[in-house]
């Protein structure tokens, strides 16, 4: 009798690995092992509001919870991989990143740290910031300078009206 209430404690919380981790509906879920070459199907991963991921299952874990003690009904906490995670984060810093090494880090003195491999795309309504390795591209809407139009229509005060074109900018 003593065995079996050890092995229903034990069955209440455990660390396992992940696989068929799928990202499509209401509720992410995950394959995972419960004991050696054992496989739970389906297991939903409790994400808090507002923070979602989907690691590289490769060495991926999650805490898994058997709710109300019934191990066949088995909740696992967010996935990690700390194969690939974000180190170096000083006191009060907190980011998110991605195996790509994209990251986003919010610093304790108020600082944010973007860094993106291919481009980082900034979208509201129909205006979209493009940084990327070749340079700025701003499409749709306006640009301005203290208030001043600096987009593809503005114009130039003192110039003569005809077909030579102004100088560079000084």
């Amino acid at each position: 009798m003593e065995k079996d209430v050890a092995d229903k404690v034990r069955g209440l919380v455990r660390r396992a690995t992940i696989k068929n981790l799928k990202d499509d509906g209401e509720t992410q879920t995950v394959s995972v092992e419960v004991a050696d070459g054992i496989w739970r199907d389906d297991v939903e991963i409790m994400q808090p509001y507002g923070v979602a991921a989907n690691p590289p299952e490769d060495g991926g874990l999650v805490v898994l919870l058997a709710v109300g003690g019934d191990e066949g009904d088995l909740v696992a906490l967010p996935a990690g991989n700390p194969s690939k995670r974000m180190g170096g984060l000083n006191p009060g810093d907190a980011g998110i990143y991605n195996e790509s090494g994209d990251k986003v880090i919010l610093r304790r003195d108020g600082t944010i740290d973007i860094a993106a491999g291919a481009s980082l795309q900034v979208s509201v309504g129909g205006v979209v910031f493009t940084v990327s390795p070749a340079g700025v591209d701003i499409e749709g809407g306006y640009v301005r300078h203290n208030g001043k139009d600096i987009g593809d229509t503005h114009k130039h005060g003192g110039v003569t009206p005809g077909s030579a074109e102004t100088d560079v900018p000084v």
